[in-house]
């Protein structure tokens, strides 16, 4: 998809720990595929079918069971949108469509099958089991916690220069002729927009051809400039609110660019970085807890080996 964005993620460290907030995956906590839902889907013909393929069906209840047991954030997310929720709907229907191909043609029955399934199932057990023993307390951590971890750690909340853009984008595809054609269409596109009371708004709406910010009038909402492609970001950081450049080329397309505000770098505030330090925290006494916990099993009941058995392995 066409975007004006780089492809590198800017990720955020606090205390050691990478916190990336994903908005692709709303797999269970445990990672828990439902085998056996999948094997046998509801017999009763009058619940409510989401999607089918071929003879697989994707039932109501499976979906919300899926977002019963996922994040409330990513939830909201798909949700909200029509565009991920259909994505969540057809990667969940070929899921199935697949294990039901896969489970007709024996293959859950090899014993290499079987034996990695049996390997998933057991970690996936293990995993839940020394979170639910390594849970911090509900009132961890507390306000003076956070204060440290965010004194000592300010500067990973420093926030870059920030843009909130339009833009007009048309791709520079097919052979010569179509791609000549582009180009005139946009330097006649970028003449009407720099013309005083024209809408760019409703000109991004008529002829750019960037799926997402299109049916906005072009408003790609705030960005960071160093996140945008260099060929955007060098001419935004000299462009004041209201400006119009263009057409710019990058390795996508042709693109005209509306500034419609900006704003300096800066640093979040601690009450802004709260969610994040409570996260950070919260995660490095679960793994505390947890070194606790194995050290104590592995001392009540410590491992005895049989070295002669040992050395008859293979």
């Amino acid at each position: 998809m066409p975007s004006i964005l780089k492809k590198n993620i800017l990720r955020l460290s606090i205390v050691g720990l990478v916190m990336c907030f994903s908005l692709s995956s709303l797999v269970p906590l445990e990672g828990m595929a439902k085998d056996e839902a999948t094997k046998n889907p509801p017999a009763a013909e009058s619940e409510t079918v989401i999607a089918t393929m071929g003879d697989v069906k994707l039932y109501a209840d499976e979906l919300n069971e899926l977002f019963a047991n996922s994040d409330p954030k990513a939830k909201a997310r798909v949700l909200a949108s029509p565009k991920l929720l259909d994505q969540t709907i057809r990667e969940e229907l070929l899921k199935k469509f697949i294990v039901q191909q896969a489970t007709a043609n024996g293959f859950d029955k090899q014993p290499a099958i079987q034996w990695v399934m049996a390997r998933d199932r057991d970690k996936i057990l293990l995993e839940a089991y020394l979170n639910s023993k390594s849970k911090p307390e509900d009132s961890f951590p507390s306000e003076a916690m956070i204060k440290e971890a965010y004194q000592q750690n300010v500067k990973n909340f420093a926030v870059p220069p920030q843009a909130h853009i339009a833009q007009i984008f048309l791709p520079l595809d097919g052979e010569e002729k179509e791609q000549k054609a582009a180009t005139q269409k946009m330097v006649e596109l970028a003449k009407k927009a720099k013309t005083k009371g024209t809408d760019f708004a409703a000109l991004a709406k008529e002829h750019s051809k960037h799926t997402e910010s299109a049916p906005n009038g072009g408003d790609m909402g705030w960005i960071a400039i160093n996140q945008l492609v260099p060929e955007i970001g060098k001419e935004v950081e000299s462009m004041k609110p209201g400006d119009i450049k263009g057409p710019f080329h990058s390795n996508q397309g042709l693109h005209i660019i509306k500034l419609i505000e900006s704003k300096p770098a800066s640093v979040r505030t601690q009450e802004e970085a709260k969610p994040i330090l409570i996260a950070g925290l919260k995660k490095q006494r679960m793994d505390t807890l947890r070194a606790q916990l194995l050290k104590e099993i592995m001392d009540k009941t410590p491992a005895i080996i049989n070295s002669e058995n040992v050395s008859k392995l293979k």
